[in-house]
């Protein structure tokens, strides 16, 4: 019984190492997000249509420790929709290539880069809200991050707290956003 213990271990041991290689070669890591900031509208106008692009700034608490996040992006008008709350609002898209975020996590000080895929706004004008929700796509980052890929998911809400005649204006924004880091082997 021994024997058949010990030539059971040597023949599954190199089996559950190559097992192990093969799955350290990629690592899922599944985070969740929650954050809070400000967002401000930028000089860029990319397609000349009024609309200026925002920067976002966001901090928050995940899985993976405290992050600080900024984010950048140009809407255009899509159309008459009803908003999450029941109100008719306007229908906000992202310019395709416009979209792009970097976020920094605290403890490791590693960065992940990310490119906003697709992205939805309804702007309520009575409340002067703005539901937010969408998807992105990681493209890379710095430390364990580097060569990363994955997906995202956020949805958040936007109160505009300034808006001037000129379209200048400032809003503080809260959120959620969860996902998939694939990560190269260490």
């Amino acid at each position: 019984m021994a024997t058949r213990s010990v030539l059971l271990a040597l023949i599954l041991t190199p089996m559950l190492w190559s097992a192990l290689a093969e799955a350290a070669d990629s690592r899922e890591v599944r985070f969740k997000v929650k954050y809070s900031g400000s967002s401000m509208s930028t000089h860029a106008d990319t397609n000349d249509d009024g609309l200026r692009a925002g920067l976002g700034n966001v901090t928050g608490k995940s899985n993976l420790g405290l992050y600080t996040s900024q984010g950048v992006g140009e809407a255009f008008i899509i159309g008459p929709a009803t908003c999450p709350n029941g109100n008719p609002g306007i229908n906000l898209g992202i310019l395709p290539g416009t979209g792009h975020t970097v976020s920094w996590f605290e403890k490791t000080r590693d960065l992940v880069f990310s490119e906003i895929t697709s992205e939805t706004v309804c702007y309520d004008p009575a409340t002067r809200m703005q539901f937010k929700s969408g998807t992105a796509r990681i493209t890379g980052g710095t430390g364990r991050f580097v060569g990363a890929t994955g997906n995202t998911q956020f949805e958040g809400t936007q109160w505009p707290l300034y808006v001037d005649a000129d379209g200048n204006g400032f809003a503080a924004q809260t959120g959620t956003s969860t996902g998939t880091i694939i990560l190269l082997r260490e």
